[in-house]
């Protein structure tokens, strides 16, 4: 795609996500035919936001459980996990209310990096805590593209990121000490919804946020857009965890808790 193009898709889309709209760009079917071309798109995304003053500060990391990719990996046509950026505007503290449009959530573990001069990540330094992360849930494309295309739309729009919603605390520890047999437990209205573990989750054969991190700064590379430069101290990682991904309706309180720290939002209501 050339230059022109993508800024124009991207212009289009950011639109669409900025008002919680129809993504036409994907229920038009013009969006990306590749891996290659969502990511292209993706960065276009953020040249349209850095254009406008915002400014990323860190990366989301998705579609890590490899049962979930054994699973839906016909419908989404992707063989490995996804990347997203994360962005100052869409930072929120514990308690905040968000927007209820197209709501839907994740439990999840953060990382800010505090020092990263080891060669070996399990020996960052970082403040890790409990998050929601915030999504624009549902996908716009037409039905076929259950047959491989899935993938497409959720990298193209970001991995449907919509902000994260901080703990009140953090606790220290290098990459491999944050514990991975505590129990992250989520609930929605009250109810609740799962307890998981990190590790559960595991990438490239290395269990909880050292495996993601480390596919990542891999990743960053072979892509070869110089965002590893990204990676950097006080920059946010969402690491991930094996929890699934639950709408909220409006008013529903969410409640997320991990190694004694709780981070909780509210749905505003229509």
């Amino acid at each position: 795609m050339s230059d022109r193009t993508l800024r124009e898709m991207a212009e289009e889309l950011q639109h669409d996500l900025d008002t919680f709209s129809v993504r036409r760009l994907f229920k038009e079917s013009r969006g990306p035919d590749s891996v290659a071309e969502a990511y292209q798109l993706q960065r276009a995304l953020r040249q349209v936001r850095e254009d406008r003053g915002e400014q990323v500060v860190g990366f989301k990391i998705g579609y890590t459980s490899p049962t979930l990719r054994r699973q839906s990996g016909a419908r989404m046509g992707l063989s490995e996990s996804v990347h997203g950026y994360l962005w100052a505007r869409e930072a929120h503290p514990s308690g905040a209310e968000v927007d209820h449009r197209r709501l839907g959530i994740e439990g999840e573990l953060a990382v800010t990096l505090l020092s990263i001069n080891s060669g070996n990540i399990d020996r960052w330094e970082v403040a890790y805590e409990p998050i929601i992360e915030l999504h624009a849930i549902g996908m716009d494309g037409p039905e076929q593209d259950d047959n491989g295309r899935r993938g497409l739309e959720l990298i193209g729009t970001n991995c449907v990121h919509k902000g994260v919603v901080h703990s009140a605390e953090k606790k220290q520890a290098r990459l491999g000490d944050v514990p991975l047999d505590a129990h992250m437990s989520v609930e929605v209205g009250g109810r609740h919804k799962e307890a998981v573990t990190l590790a559960e989750l595991e990438v490239d054969g290395i269990s909880g946020p050292v495996g993601t991190i480390s596919w990542l700064l891999r990743t960053l590379k072979m892509e070869g857009q110089g965002e590893e430069d990204l990676i950097k101290v006080g920059t946010v990682l969402i690491c991930s965890t094996p929890g699934g991904l639950y709408p909220v309706p409006p008013g529903a309180e969410v409640r997320v808790d991990f190694d004694g720290m709780t981070t909780t939002c509210v749905a505003d209501i229509v």
